[in-house]
């Protein structure tokens, strides 16, 4: 699974993660890790993230086709959703966003451990392997 955090570290260059991303992109487009996949969710949060921070439009259109053409994009339906919003609303410790709550609840049904993040909401929590370098 790769989370928007390290999609935008890869992309943007002067990310405090960009050198991070960059070397473990390697290692996640050699299949390492499994087979790498993102949710609409993340693609969602990604492009709009692309966008906020260049304030180019064009940059974030074409950084949205090569994710669609290189990666499976799992659509997040009605079942997840409400499973999602389960994790959301219920959580007592963590800071969690819904998207983030997408992201484990698709990683519980496909039984996927691994997530490419450097979001800091993922640490910790249990059944979660961070991969981050």
């Amino acid at each position: 699974m790769i989370d928007s955090s390290f999609l935008i570290a890869f992309k943007v260059r002067n990310d405090i993660n960009h050198k991070k991303a960059s070397a473990l992109m390697t290692g996640i487009a050699t299949g390492q890790f499994g087979r790498p996949f993102l949710t609409n969710y993340v693609f969602d949060e990604t492009v709009t993230g692309i966008f906020v921070r260049s304030k180019d439009l064009e940059i974030a259109v074409k950084y949205g086709n090569e994710l669609m053409s290189s990666l499976e994009i799992f659509e997040v339906d009605l079942d997840l959703f409400r499973e999602a919003w389960n994790i959301f609303s219920s959580q007592k410790a963590s800071e969690l966003s819904f998207t983030d709550s997408t992201t484990i609840a698709v990683m519980n049904r496909r039984g996927v451990t691994r997530i490419a993040t450097f979001d800091r909401d993922f640490q910790g929590l249990r059944g979660i392997d961070v991969v981050s370098a």
